[in-house]
């Protein structure tokens, strides 16, 4: 099976699981917002800081240069292997020394033991970097979606029943040492790479020198991802964090679930062909005009149905989060089609990239974010997404420079999922405030009206308009790997020997 095929698979089989994942996890955390108060989510919040670090480590980190090294040995790995774990009681011992002075900081004393209690997720993530890359380097993406889904299913019934037992803000916390400790569980199930009792600091340095780049990245990115938590939590407080994270988790979902299953395959089948630019650059825009094509409608409507949605799914004690969940959507958008350039720049070598940017980024960042929460949580939300969407261009010819592809290139690539889009957005609104209304004023008729018309809208506008792209998508995922041009060719060839 070719690279090209074994990448079309991972999607498919990655995208069948975060698919079913991310229903599951929706309707979980639909479940857990009634259960639970917004300053429950606004301590989970806080404690983010520690959990996206954990995350990163885990899923980046030295994990990376084992995907991107083409030869690798079993002294290698073994070295990468209790290297990190090495590298994780360090960060274990920092968190639980960072934690209390955390707690002083948000003015919130359960601050301190739920960050010292999730940091255990260092310790726990850091037994299956070395299995997990390895499965991700072999394009062993079926494995890898069954690990997730189930890891995340038991996270979700063990938060639920915690939550159901008034364990509050505690269901949210073990709940994720759960999901860490499943995947690593059966990422050992999975994978027949053991560690041998060998280290050797020459072959551990060998594997650094690339992660050097990627875990300097990731200590910016760190800071760049928490500005807005630190900022909104010590400013505007719990509650208000609570609303904010979980707005924002609500425009993430799509960008980390959906997005994800492209970049988590693109980075393994970019870095198998990174010494042919043409297929890279030609899998960039194919992977980018996929993504546009099923986020951006998904983001729009959510924007669209924000207070319909909140009022029949969460409850009005979420309503606060409603603007702030709309203001950040074209965030979101950015966000979406920006998160291919990763992989891209990670299988060129070019982590640093990435590095700079973040590092240019954090003061401009804090800046916007305090501004803005002086004057409300609105605010603070307007100036997180201002800023990505107006740097969003900068960002993006960067990379294209990089990739060698001309200016209008990517745009032309997302162009037609922005029009339908577009248009989606425009009648909509319109029948929401001139045609629904004078129908029936009930919330949930507004709600499954306006859904109909929007994906009809933009279903329409997408045929008319985007048949290349669409046909170029098609042949780009069709199992056996080409075109209708080639199969007709072979179809010949084999006619007529």
């Amino acid at each position: 099976m070719s690279i090209k095929q074994k990448a079309i698979h991972g999607v498919i089989w990655t995208g069948i699981a975060k698919a079913s994942m991310q229903i599951v996890l929706f309707l979980l955390m639909l479940v857990l917002a009634r259960l639970l108060s917004p300053e429950d989510f606004g301590i989970v919040g806080m404690a983010a800081i520690v959990t996206v670090a954990i995350s990163m480590v885990n899923d980046r980190g030295l994990g990376t240069a084992i995907i991107q090294k083409s030869t690798l040995s079993q002294e290698h790995l073994s070295s990468v292997f209790w290297g990190g774990i090495a590298f994780s009681l360090l960060l274990f011992a920092a968190t639980i020394v960072a934690s209390y002075p955390m707690a002083l900081f948000f003015k919130n004393p359960l601050v301190q033991p739920v960050v010292a209690v999730q940091g255990a997720g260092f310790i726990i993530g850091s037994l299956g970097i070395v299995q997990k890359s390895i499965l991700n380097k072999d394009l062993e993406f079926k494995k890898l979606a069954v690990m997730e889904v189930i890891s995340s299913v038991a996270s979700g019934v063990v938060s639920i029943t915690l939550a159901l037992m008034r364990f509050g803000v505690w269901s949210l916390v073990i709940g994720a040492l759960v999901r860490d400790g499943v995947n690593v569980l059966l990422v050992w199930i999975y994978s027949r790479w053991r560690p041998r009792l060998f280290f050797s600091w020459r072959q551990f340095k060998e594997l650094f020198s690339f992660s050097a780049n990627v875990l300097g990245n990731d200590v910016v990115s760190y800071a760049v991802t928490n500005m807005d938590v630190v900022i909104i939590g010590r400013m505007l407080g719990t509650e208000a964090l609570g609303y904010y994270t979980l707005a924002l988790n609500l425009v993430k979902m799509p960008v980390t679930r959906l997005s994800g299953v492209v970049s988590k395959v693109a980075f393994p089948a970019f870095s198998a062909i990174q010494d042919d630019m043409k297929k890279l650059r030609k899998g960039f825009l194919k992977a980018s005009a996929l993504l546009s094509l099923i986020i951006f409608p998904l983001l729009l409507g959510l924007a669209l149905f924000a207070r319909e949605f909140i009022a029949l799914f969460m409850g009005e004690k979420w309503m606060p989060m409603a603007m702030p969940l709309i203001i950040l959507v074209p965030m979101g958008l950015a966000k979406s089609v920006g998160v291919i350039r990763w992989p891209v720049l990670m299988a060129l070598g070019r982590p640093d990239v990435e590095l700079k940017w973040n590092l240019a980024y954090i003061l401009p960042l804090a800046t916007c974010i305090y501004l803005g929460a002086r004057h409300s949580l609105e605010g603070a939300a307007a100036g997180i997404s201002l800023l990505l969407v107006l740097t969003f261009p900068l960002v993006q010819t960067i990379s294209d420079r990089i990739i060698h592809l001309g200016d209008r290139e990517f745009y032309r690539s997302i162009a037609p999922a922005a029009a339908a889009g577009g248009a989606m957005v425009l009648v909509t609104l319109l029948a929401k405030s001139l045609l629904l209304p004078l129908i029936s004023s009930n919330t949930l008729f507004l709600f499954i009206g306006g859904f109909l018309i929007a994906a009809v809208v933009y279903m329409l506008v997408l045929l008319t308009t985007a048949r290349p792209t669409l046909r170029n998508i098609r042949e780009f995922i069709r199992p056996d790997g080409s075109s209708e041009k080639e199969r007709r060719k072979k179809a010949a060839s084999e006619t007529n020997p």
